[in-house]
């Protein structure tokens, strides 16, 4: 793909992305707020490191926690995310990977309800943890399985959902391979020993080390000294992270498959995070599909485990969709010579979803709702969807033409 080509379709991914993100962008809230005033002043606690960068910097002379010290930390966290992913689309634009799937798979993912609900969970550790999983992912895919492991720990400490909603993805990319590499062996995965243990010591930690009924306390002296923390997230927070992993599952299990099978996130979150499993298997070499395609639906499915355990269902659920276009983007990367079959068919599907991704409404907390009317999204959107337009009438045009020639062969 000329360069030209490739940078005016990652802006028209940037604009969609930018329009998706208008519709529910916000402030942190105080549950947000509170994740940000955590460390390790009373001990190895869940969640602890990014508050623990907040303080030390503020020891360094640097404003303390406030309440306008949170909210520009965590709209940088999130402009750190939004250009993490911008570079993964940039790069899948650029790999020489089949146009019309790549361009396919990031209208898909930049007008999805997980741009729409990351926006509006602004402040969450989310932003932190899937930066670091696209981080380690690729360097992990690159070969440098140290540095992948080290930063998947890390994002283990920032929360300890990175276990089920970055780690797999890091994996995948270890299991690739860019061409001439050699084969994978199972060897390449001890590294990944570091994540595993962060796992272990926060575990071990909340279970043999600290006094939870101690910590609760501690943990409620410390979020009440700070006024703009409301909504009794002084009680709640304390409370939900000194109750260890068993006892949330003895207290959620009974909703696992009812979260599951919420019908109304089924039809939002499933078709977008489908598309992108069906791509990334598109994307890899003949005779490799099939195992791309188990590896990506596995790697998309592994954060909805966190249903077991936790009641934010509609927040889990954005997960298989961010997954799923880190699949993609890796295995892009890696396969830049893959041609994808039936790219026709691809092109076809992404339509209604792209369609049902902008008109659609995504359900946000708070009692808050999507800004902007169906006309005005059309207005926002106009200019993306002109452009992607004209990108999917070209990837169409060039599979005829290469099917035509093949005929006169």
């Amino acid at each position: 793909m000329r360069r030209l080509e490739a940078w005016t379709r990652l802006a028209l991914v940037t604009w969609a992305t930018a329009a998706t993100v208008a519709r529910a962008v916000r402030y942190p809230n105080d549950f947000a707020d509170a994740h940000w005033l955590l460390d390790y002043r009373f001990g190895l606690i869940k969640r602890g490191l990014a508050g623990s960068v907040l303080s030390v910097a503020s020891s360094a002379g640097l404003p303390g926690p406030s309440e306008r010290v949170i909210a520009v930390t965590a709209f940088s966290a999130f402009a750190l995310l939004l250009v993490t992913l911008l570079w993964a689309a940039g790069r899948l634009a650029s790999s020489g990977s089949d146009p019309g799937v790549t361009v396919a798979a990031a209208a898909v993912f930049a007008t999805s309800p997980f741009i729409v609900m990351t926006a509006h969970f602004m402040g969450y550790l989310d932003h932190l943890v899937l930066a670091a999983a696209f981080a380690a992912a690729w360097l992990a895919r690159d070969g440098r399985l140290w540095a992948a492991a080290l930063i998947a720990a890390i994002g283990v400490l920032v929360h300890e959902s990175f276990v089920l909603v970055g780690l797999p993805l890091v994996v995948f990319g270890a299991s690739l391979r860019p061409s001439g590499a050699g084969r994978f062996r199972a060897a390449r995965l001890i590294p990944f020993a570091l994540p595993v243990l962060a796992a272990v010591a926060l575990w071990a930690s909340e279970t043999y080390l600290l006094d939870r009924a101690a910590l609760r306390g501690q943990l409620e002296a410390r979020l009440s000294a700070f006024p703009f923390v409301g909504g009794d997230m002084n009680l709640f927070v304390p409370e939900w992270l000194t109750t260890g992993t068993l006892a949330s599952w003895e207290s959620q299990r009974h909703a696992f498959w009812r979260h599951l099978s919420d019908p109304n996130l089924l039809k939002r979150m499933v078709p977008p995070a489908a598309f992108l499993v069906v791509a990334c298997a598109a994307l890899a070499p003949a005779g490799w599909r099939g195992r791309r395609a188990m590896g990506a639906a596995a790697v998309t499915m592994a954060p909805l485990v966190l249903h077991a355990v936790a009641w934010d269902t509609a927040r889990i659920w954005t997960y298989p969709i961010v997954a799923g276009f880190g699949c993609v983007w890796l295995s892009g990367a890696t396969d830049g010579a893959a041609r994808a079959p039936h790219r026709r068919w691809l092109l076809a599907a992404a339509i209604p979803i792209v369609a049902a991704n902008i008109v659609g409404h995504s359900p946000l907390m708070d009692g808050e709702i999507e800004r902007f009317s169906l006309s005005t999204r059309a207005w926002l959107y106009l200019p993306f969807l002109s452009g992607a337009a004209i990108a999917f009438a070209d990837a169409w045009r060039t599979r005829v033409g290469r099917a035509s020639s093949n005929l006169l062969r």
